[in-house]
């Protein structure tokens, strides 16, 4: 007896139970496949630069920075009241054109400082991990700090005196007091610095006390490259920085 031949019916059902798989989807399948990693890479480095984008976009627009570096670390609405205590001296200063204040900053500490920090002030414990993580931090953004500077955005400088030797401001970098004020100002730590706590303003705006009194303040020349490149912008670095150290209380 011969074997029944399937009718069409039958060849219809066994065909429905194959998968056809889109040429496209094979495509993307075979793509994934050999450069599984190097999609992923494009693909981290194009959100990091959406990202970077997007932040430039929304953060408000800073006509000058001044640069913190020094013993503290502000909290984001402290760096934020003393961008508020600046751009009130600019206003002072420019009038209808004042400038828009940007406050940049690098938290150094001495070793001892450092140590006093990762100490328990009642027990005397030492936290030594912590501080191994504190210091190795520290160095880089002393690193930070230096690189910075030689970008040329920024001619106002508020640093302890331990990143005014470290970084040779007075040899390299700063503008002699003398060639900025008929007289010295009060708080002179040298030819070319000022203690910020010995200044009015520090003493008027309370929020301006959250930096360390020893501070100090420094004008640095015009750069080769960056805003103080510009001699406009230079001439109103150097016009707030003035009126920063002569600000008289109200």
């Amino acid at each position: 007896m011969s074997q029944r031949e399937p009718d069409k019916r039958e060849e219809k059902l066994a065909g429905e139970g194959i998968a056809i798989r889109h040429p496209v989807f094979l495509w993307f399948e075979n793509l994934w496949y050999h450069y599984k990693w190097t999609i992923l890479m494009v693909a981290f480095f194009l959100f990091v630069t959406i990202v970077c984008l997007v932040q430039c976009t929304t953060t408000p627009h800073k006509d000058v920075y001044i640069t913190f570096g020094g013993s503290y670390t502000m909290t984001s609405e402290e760096k934020t009241a003393v961008e508020r205590v600046f751009a009130e001296v600019s206003k002072q200063t420019f009038g209808e054109e004042a400038l828009a204040v940007g406050v940049t900053d690098y938290p150094f500490y001495t070793e001892e400082e450092l140590r006093a920090l990762y100490t328990d002030p009642e027990t005397g414990d030492f936290n030594g991990a912590a501080y191994n993580m504190a210091k190795g931090m520290n160095v880089n953004r002393l690193k930070e700090l230096s690189s910075y500077m030689e970008t040329g955005d920024c001619s106002i400088w508020l640093v302890n005196t331990s990143v005014y030797e470290a970084q040779h401001m007075s040899e390299k970098l700063a503008v002699p007091l003398a060639n900025i004020f008929e007289t010295t100002p009060a708080g002179a730590y040298d030819e070319y610095a000022i203690r910020l706590g010995d200044t009015a303003i520090y003493q008027y705006y309370e929020a301006l006390q959250v930096l360390p009194a020893d501070t100090l303040i420094v004008l640095t020349h015009p750069y080769f490259m960056g805003a103080s490149s510009n001699e406009e912008t230079y001439t109103q670095f150097k016009a707030l920085y003035k009126a920063i150290v002569e600000f008289q209380a109200p």
